[in-house]
């Protein structure tokens, strides 16, 4: 156990210390020159590296340190390479940045077969995919077909590669579940047939029934538990999604009698289904069996719940002409009452009458008069003691807490601020938490308390309050990630550690307490961990552990190598075009939004962004020449050439200058559409800026220098 501690510190140590770096150079990065800002991104990534072998021979025997800084140089190769594009006003969200990151992730994942690569290099692959599909720039979006096409390729080279994990080409079950999540993720996201589209339509249809097949090669062929429950999860979705798309396009008496059919019809099968079930549970099947009965009551009730829901809402509204919130919010507590009321053990038909209720109450409750909602709040706390069932007691406490967050500093706007309902509700989770023996129940509270708290770190009234509540979260979550550690609580530790990663990223955009400030804090206190961690390390003087860097020296110094010629290529290729292109100004109108990882950034459409070129084909390159005019901006000349033919005779003048572009149906990218800013000077930005100072190449290709008033 004290070992399993002393390792939890190494890592706190390691996030921390990690953390602390990037604040630091985040604070500081507006003050640096260019080639200081390209000489740290290159030391960032040395430094970790570095430290990767140095551990190796300090600590040999906690090999895990070196694999886990090999990583963080990995991670910190990809902020490096977005560091450098910053620099050059590259693309923000660009995939080719992603792609870039992705290749050495993925040499490093065959040469160690180490986990945390595999999922490094899984998430840089979706990343890339789906930016290439969904361009960040206006300029480059592409038609609705051609996005579904594409995305229909992302979901299927998902499903490759969980095929290749489970004939054990690629030994990682953090890709195998992943990667399959994701398959669903894509297809669910377009498999739309009602959208008056054959191809959406298609997709749809071919959707479901792949759905039904995996169905059953899951549940018959090769029983998998996790992966069914996946699939089912995926088809009540799908089912749901279509279900609620049909009803508000036919919102007509016949499509919402339908749909209520619909439900009656599913739940009356269900109760065959079940029973069927039950007959069949003795054999060699039984296991399964019983896994795919439960998944499948937990799938039939959710999509019988809300369309039920919708459709009983619908009717009314047809009916009446109106939404009477009186009446729904006691219909739904006859609905919850019939839950307890019923007899009959059929689970199907018992939760999705308990459903239908709490939803139309809950959402009544929102336009009921102040006696009304309480009394429904009441009638919650009733049934949550009463009740024997605990997907019931769930519900009703994540219910009972929604209605209250929501309601209380709404409707006491004059006497209850928001702030202190976090509070109250942090305090009684916490309660619930410590006293309360169910597991289920346990992680809930746990799950609701760290949200609520983190909530209070973003929400607080004054800069003071940020701050204490920041470190209140900071300690709680600290204490319970080594609480729950020692104790053995896998769930409840993966909850608390991903609430302590989530509150070191959000903290990074809290502007009331300073960059800088924050990077110091993070650097002590990590390295604090560091220090407390090695002092009490019972094996400092044993054998080393076995590790991937002994073997594999070489080909990850190759790796190394690799990425360090990488950037070193981008810098050479840009700063060629900034030493010897020619400067030009342009006229501009910004807007302002965030990369992902790049910070804020103003999106440029320029004058001679607005270019039509007949017959150029999608995406095709061309030359557009500018000339300057007599304010010395330079502006298009009507002379463009494309493959290799202008468009009418051209004779060069003095002051033209030929800048090369992409065409995308009437409009041209240059790579000159992004500008980073420092965060939080984005308004400023767009109202002062109106010119452009750009550098051109002799190949065409073109920088963005810097942006003035005039």
């Amino acid at each position: 156990m004290r070992e399993k501690m002393i390792r939890l510190g190494y890592l706190l140590g390691l996030a921390l210390i990690l953390s602390g770096i990037l604040y630091f150079f985040a604070s500081n990065w507006p003050g640096f020159d260019r080639f200081t800002k390209i000489a740290l991104s290159i030391l960032f990534i040395l430094l970790f590296y570095a430290s990767s072998f140095i551990m190796r021979k300090l600590v040999p025997h906690q090999a895990f340190l070196s694999h886990w800084l090999l990583l963080c140089g990995g991670i910190a190769f990809g902020l490096s390479i977005a560091l450098v594009g910053q620099i050059y006003n590259s693309h923000a969200d660009h995939y080719l940045l992603f792609f870039i990151w992705l290749l050495p992730m993925v040499f490093f994942s065959f040469v160690t077969s180490y986990q945390g690569f595999y999922f490094l290099s899984f998430v840089l692959l979706q990343l890339t995919m789906w930016l290439f599909i969904n361009p960040s720039l206006l300029a480059m979006q592409r038609g609705q077909n051609e996005i579904l096409l594409l995305s229909v390729g992302m979901s299927l080279v998902n499903f490759v590669l969980f095929f290749f994990t489970t004939k054990n080409i690629i030994s990682s079950a953090i890709l195998k579940y992943s990667s399959y999540l994701m398959f669903h993720v894509v297809l669910l996201s377009i498999a739309v047939p009602f959208e008056q589209s054959l191809l959406r339509t298609l997709i749809a249809v071919c959707y479901f029934a792949v759905l039904c097949f995996l169905f059953y090669y899951f549940s018959k062929i090769h029983s998998n538990k996790k992966l069914l429950s996946i699939t089912i999860i995926a088809a009540s979705l799908f089912v749901i999604r279509q279900l609620a798309l049909f009803i508000m396009e036919n919102f007509e008496e016949w499509a919402l009698v339908l749909s209520f059919l619909f439900v009656v019809a599913l739940v009356f099968a269900s109760v065959l289904f079940i029973n069927w079930l039950n007959q069949n549970m003795s054999g060699k099947e039984g296991k399964s069996l019983l896994i795919i009965k439960r998944v499948a009551i937990v799938g039939i009730t959710a999509v019988a719940s809300i369309i039920g829901t919708l459709s009983i809402v619908g009717l009314i509204f047809l009916a009446t002409g109106d939404y009477p919130t009186n009446g729904l919010f006691f219909l739904g507590i006859g609905f919850t009452l019939l839950f307890f009321i019923i007899k009959s053990d059929v689970p199907t038909v018992k939760y999705t009458l308990l459903l239908i209720g709490v939803f139309m109450s809950g959402a009544a409750s929102f336009f009921v008069t102040d006696i009304l909602f309480f009394m429904f709040i009441a009638f919650l706390f009733v049934l949550l003691f009463v009740s024997k069932s605990i997907a019931f007691r769930l519900l009703a406490f994540t219910i009972i807490q929604t209605l209250l967050l929501s309601n209380l500093p709404f409707r006491f706007a004059e006497f209850i601020h928001i702030e202190a309902v976090l509070l109250g509700l942090v305090v009684v989770n916490g309660i619930v938490y410590a006293k309360i023996k169910h597991p289920i129940l346990k992680k809930l509270a746990l799950v609701l308390s760290f949200s609520f708290l983190l909530s209070l770190t973003e929400t607080a009234s004054s800069s003071a309050l940020t701050i204490g509540y920041s470190l209140l979260f900071f300690l709680v979550s600290t204490l319970m990630v080594f609480m729950t550690y020692k104790r053995g609580y896998s769930s409840d530790f993966g909850i608390s550690i991903g609430f302590w990663f989530l509150f070191l990223g959000m903290k990074y955009y809290d502007y009331l307490w300073d960059l800088f400030d924050k990077s110091l804090l993070l650097l002590i206190v990590g390295l604090i961990f560091l220090v407390i961690s090695k002092a009490f390390d019972p094996k400092a003087n044993t054998a080393a552990a076995p590790s991937f860097l002994d073997q594999n020296r070489r080909l990850l110094a190759g790796v190394i190598v690799l990425q360090l010629v990488i950037i070193g290529c981008i810098v050479a290729r840009n700063e060629t075009v900034l030493q010897n292109g020619t400067e030009i100004k342009l006229a501009l109108e910004p807007l302002d939004p965030r990369s992902l990882i790049q910070g804020d950034y103003v999106i440029l459409n320029y004058e001679i962004s607005d270019i039509e070129i007949p017959k150029a084909a999608f995406r095709e390159r061309v030359k557009i020449v500018l000339r300057k005019n007599n304010e010395g901006i330079h502006e298009y000349a009507n002379f463009y050439n494309r493959n290799d033919q202008w468009n009418r005779p051209y004779k060069p003048k003095t002051s033209d200058v030929i800048i090369t572009g992409t065409y995308h149906m009437g409009n041209i990218a240059y790579g000159i559409e992004n500008f980073f800013i420092p965060e939080g000077t984005g308004q400023k930005v767009e109202s002062e800026a109106r010119f452009a100072k750009v550098r051109v190449g002799k190949n065409g290709n073109a920088i963005l220098v810097d942006l003035t008033k005039k």
